[in-house]
């Protein structure tokens, strides 16, 4: 389950964000930290997958793609290459990975680079988290601004924090390493099979992890995608 707005569950609770709290939270702050560490063997897959698409299986391929930190810039030399040299039937599976990568990518990114808080609750598998430019904007507001003498304080100083906050539980967490593991595992499996195309062993590891639900899923999103697309390509005028 993705993340869950804080409110309004979380509505009388106080709400606090500073480096201090990590601490405060050991397993959720190791489930933060395999997300990230397991992202760069995502990367690094991704990149082993592009110098196999561009038939060019050499470190300067892969030098290429890990020198891109800009995600848009990586899906556009991947896709660029792909649809130079693959078939219909491999493009498909590549558009299913590359959905699962960008998702995947946009997720390892709101942890990595949001601001995680405490919550005064007795649960300790929660935690909150705000985007970084929405925690600046409200302390802006709430600490650099100059006010008025005569302001009255606002009944809530933490209202819009809590407005812009969300939920994570460690079992969000948990599930988001699962699935990048298994990207992982499925992006391994189609570098290998189109490496050794004729090889069994490839070609039946290959088809294992494609029955993964999370590529399952992304298979038919894409062929839902496809027929959608072949649709309007019929009606549009000759």
């Amino acid at each position: 389950m993705p993340r869950q707005p804080f409110l309004p569950t979380y509505k009388d609770k106080n709400l606090i964000f500073g480096p201090a709290h990590i601490q405060r939270k050991p397993e959720i702050a190791a489930a933060v930290g395999r997300c990230v560490m397991l992202w760069s063997y995502v990367e690094w897959q991704m990149a082993m997958l592009l110098a196999v698409v561009m038939k060019a299986d050499s470190e300067a391929s892969i030098a290429i793609f890990l020198t891109l930190r800009n995600a848009r810039a990586q899906r556009d030399v991947l896709v660029a290459a792909a649809d130079m040299t693959l078939s219909e039937k491999d493009h498909e599976v590549f558009d299913a990975v590359m959905l699962l990568y960008g998702s995947l990518q946009a997720q390892r990114a709101d942890i990595a680079h949001g601001i995680f808080g405490h919550v005064e609750t007795d649960k300790d598998t929660i935690i909150p988290w705000i985007e970084t430019k929405n925690i600046s904007k409200s302390w802006i507001e709430a600490f650099h601004k100059p006010k008025r003498e005569d302001s009255l304080p606002k009944v809530d100083a933490r209202a819009e924090q809590k407005r812009l906050s969300f939920i994570y539980k460690i079992s969000d967490l948990e599930q988001l390493e699962k699935e990048m593991l298994e990207l992982w595992e499925i992006a391994f499996s189609f570098t290998g099979q189109l490496r050794w195309p004729g090889d069994s062993l490839a070609n039946q590891t290959f088809e294992m992890q494609c029955k993964a639900p999370q590529m399952q899923q992304a298979l038919a999103n894409i062929r839902t995608r496809k027929k959608g697309s072949t649709h309007i390509d019929k009606q549009s005028p000759g």
